[in-house]
């Protein structure tokens, strides 16, 4: 039997083996067992996670579900939780934890603040009554549903989204959304990041800001079900595309300096921002390694529901001017649209396609753009991908102008 608490114990090949006790004082449970798991590698993932429910700011409440006991199952908030080392440290593939819980309710509110109300500033006169606002839940979330909002299905590795949305630029934003989800399902269609264990397959689920220790250039990556990004080398990011049941579409793309342009340097930092269900987002730090060098970062952020990943990269303020961009980084030849570029023509699942809110200069040919001159600023930019017939809001440009009204979503749970 086993339990997973929050991310913790829920994915395939590292699982949370069934508390020894589980104490009940009110609305508080205490429990403790043991992890065990068949290598280092994989112990060494599990402790992470389960020390990661503690001092969570983006999840201090989590869903449980223990298979040895379905009455307890439901969400609670983390008191504390703890992995002690043991003298001989993970040698013998077995630790201790314990974790205290508080009981929120079986089936709380769950409540969206969705915070906009705004266009994204654009240099391509697109207005906020043209952007495509939406909102994306577990298909078998209930109490979700938005008047005036058209509704439709996204299907991720995960699991289905119910994703909400209008045409016009309005109903969406600056307001609270109440839905509910039984805690087997919320984290169905769930952003995360995602630790390497080093074999084939074994990507498991990062859980809090804290990262063990990690290679800024590999073994993480992050992902929706929907869309997966990783690091491909010194400033080359991996778009993933998850199309018809498989991850079927892969895209690297550059990150430029110059009017060459040139590759940005290598990857030298990482740091999560944010790790919720709604959202995750990273930060990246890198070199302009060519000419004068500056510090720069790198955001990557996935919402939940999302074909399309946004970045933005910062350039420390500094001497001269520098024109950033981003590219394909294998030539595929694209159009030019108002705000970005798509593909020329659809691969064998559809079309890709890069979107900034900046005055840009396009290549055609190599497949991308770079900004205007900018100094001690940044340059913001989303990658995704539609595929072949897709209808609204998965077209292209209802993904872009999905873009260009950005949403900030928290979410939050109360007692009925």
């Amino acid at each position: 039997m086993t339990i997973s608490i929050g991310r913790a114990g829920r994915d395939t090949n590292l699982t949370l083996r069934s508390p020894r006790s589980w104490s009940v004082n009110g609305t508080e449970a205490d429990l403790s067992g043991a992890l065990t798991a068949t290598t280092y590698a994989r112990l060494a993932l599990l402790r992470h996670q389960v020390a990661g429910l503690a001092d969570n700011p983006d999840e201090p409440i989590v869903p449980v579900n223990w298979t040895g006991d379905a009455s307890v199952d439901g969400f609670y908030e983390v008191l504390d939780a703890s992995v002690p080392m043991p003298p001989r440290g993970i040698a013998a593939l077995r630790l201790e934890y314990r974790v205290r819980l508080r009981r929120v309710a079986v089936y709380p509110d769950i409540n969206s603040l969705m915070i906009g109300n705004t266009v994204r500033t654009n240099s391509h006169g697109i207005a906020k009554a043209s952007t495509v606002p939406w909102w994306a839940t577990p298909a078998d979330a209930s109490m979700d549903l938005i008047s005036g909002a058209t509704a439709t299905t996204r299907t991720a590795e995960t699991g289905t989204l119910r994703v909400q949305y209008t045409t016009d630029g309005t109903v969406i934003y600056d307001r609270t959304n109440r839905w509910q989800v039984a805690a087997s399902d919320y984290y169905d269609g769930a952003a995360r990041v995602e630790l390497w264990d080093g074999t084939s397959g074994g990507w498991f689920a990062a859980i809090g800001r804290r990262l063990p220790n990690t290679n800024p250039s590999a073994g993480w990556r992050m992902t929706n079900g929907l869309v997966r990004v990783s690091i491909a080398g010194d400033g080359l990011i991996t778009v993933e595309h998850y199309v018809s049941g498989s991850w079927s579409v892969s895209k690297t793309y550059k990150l430029t300096a110059g009017t060459g342009p040139t590759t940005l340097g290598g990857f030298k930092t990482v740091t999560v921002l944010r790790n919720s269900a709604e959202v995750v987002t990273v930060r990246l730090g890198l070199e302009q390694a060519t000419g004068t060098e500056y510090q720069m970062s790198l955001d990557l952020t996935l919402r939940r529901g999302a074909l399309w990943v946004e970045g933005v990269v910062a350039r420390d303020p500094g001497p001269g001017t520098v024109e950033l961009g981003i590219y394909r980084n294998t030539a595929e030849a694209a159009a030019a649209f108002t705000g970005g570029v798509r593909a020329d023509a659809p691969d064998a699942a559809g079309y890709y396609w890069l979107a900034t809110s900046k005055t840009k200069t396009n290549d055609l040919t190599q497949g991308g753009f770079r900004a205007s001159t900018i100094a001690g600023s940044t340059f913001d930019f989303a990658a995704g991908f539609s595929p072949t017939g897709a209808s609204t809001p998965d077209t292209v440009t209802s993904q872009v102008y999905s873009y260009f009204g950005p949403i900030d979503e928290s979410v939050g749970f109360a007692s009925r």
